[in-house]
């Protein structure tokens, strides 16, 4: 292997270590519109998983663990993201978000993926392997 070529895997790790020290260490609640605007901006080619839920929704608390378990196995791949419905309702109609709790996978502003009710982990890790091939 020559030295060039050493110097360019080199790189590539480097860049990949940066990528990954400026991803969301949590799972992000966001509160306002420009939050999620610069979420946007600030991870355009990354797979954002958005989480629709509100705090009286009995099968969004349901679906709250499993999103949590899959953001530790996957917060290297995608960003997770909660949006409360009451608190964001210009987001959700954006989105057009009729039913909790709802979760788009979206990558810029392009949904990839929707899927409305509580899955389990199985469920959500297969979409989230799919979608990371």
């Amino acid at each position: 292997m020559s030295d060039n070529e050493i110097e360019k895997i080199r790189l590539r790790k480097a860049q990949r270590l940066l990528k990954l020290q400026s991803m969301p260490k949590e799972i992000i609640d966001i509160k306002t519109e420009d939050e999620f605007n610069k979420l946007l901006k600030d991870f355009p080619d990354k797979i954002i998983v958005i989480d629709f839920w509100a705090e009286w929704c009995a099968p969004c608390k349901l679906f709250a663990p499993v999103l949590a378990k899959a953001h530790e196995e996957y917060s290297i791949d995608f960003i997770f993201v909660k949006i409360n419905v009451d608190v964001n309702p210009m987001i959700a109609q954006y989105f057009g978000i009729t039913s909790i709790p709802t979760t788009l996978f979206i990558k810029g502003e392009h949904i990839l993926r929707k899927f409305l009710g509580a899955v389990n982990f199985e469920v959500l890790k297969q979409i989230l392997e799919k979608l990371k091939s």
